[in-house]
């Protein structure tokens, strides 16, 4: 299980609550989520032998976006991080290689919802004739024109020790922050004091070195006057 062909240097993004992206530098671990944990339900629909096994996060193409502040961010308390896909496919492949897993990064594809019943229906027939992970994994990378604003990049990892018996909710891969992400962004609604305790925690507690600051989506443009006569 590996899609490395369509791996490109684009620019990936993820808005996470304050207290998760401490978590990740401190266990210096990336969370990948089964899929049973998610909102949608059509992500849920087809049952294979490799469900239990599959696990997946989430990354968005698009760097400034209100919508996924409001959805992402609570109370100012958000933090976006940003990496590649070159350096998330090469940090993540690296922990699981010895490991045995299988991996997969790509694009999500939108679809309406009769064309995602269509490919779905058509995914499962293939799969009840010849069953094969990587198909299964082709399940994960469809999802319904209503979530299009998300602009995903997923992550996949196919973990064959998985207990079919007890699904996990998740799974922790190892990996150093400091090197997988780049930037750090925080909420355009965050108030000084709060981006000022965020930005000391960040490059004083936890020693990163790269740019941590606030987003300025919000910033208020130089007027225009428009003087008459």
């Amino acid at each position: 299980m590996s899609n490395a062909s369509s791996i490109t240097a684009g620019r990936l993004y993820r808005i996470m609550d304050f207290s998760r992206v401490v978590q990740l530098f401190e266990r210096q671990e990336l969370y990948f989520a089964h899929p049973t944990s998610w909102d949608d339900p059509f992500e849920q629909r087809v049952k294979h032998q490799s469900s239990h096994a599959l696990f997946a996060q989430c990354w968005c193409q698009i760097g400034i976006s209100d919508a996924m502040w409001r959805i992402y961010s609570q109370n100012g308390m958000g933090v976006r991080i940003s990496t590649t896909t070159k350096k998330l496919s090469r940090a993540v492949r690296a922990a699981i290689r010895p490991l045995g897993y299988g991996w997969d990064c790509r694009q999500v594809e939108y679809l309406s919802q009769h064309d995602l019943d269509q490919r779905t229906k058509q995914i499962a027939s293939g799969l009840a004739r010849d069953f094969n992970v990587q198909k299964a994994v082709n399940l994960l990378y469809l999802k319904r024109e209503a979530f299009r604003h998300e602009t995903e990049w997923r992550a996949a990892i196919y973990c064959p020790e998985a207990n079919p018996d007890k699904v996990a909710p998740g799974l922790a891969v190892k990996i150093d922050p400091h090197k997988l992400i780049d930037n750090i962004l925080l909420d355009p609604r965050a108030p000084k004091e709060l981006v000022d305790a965020f930005q000391f925690y960040f490059q004083q507690k936890l020693g990163y070195k790269r740019r941590v600051g606030p987003s300025i989506l919000y910033k208020s443009p130089q007027p225009i006057q428009i003087m008459r006569e």
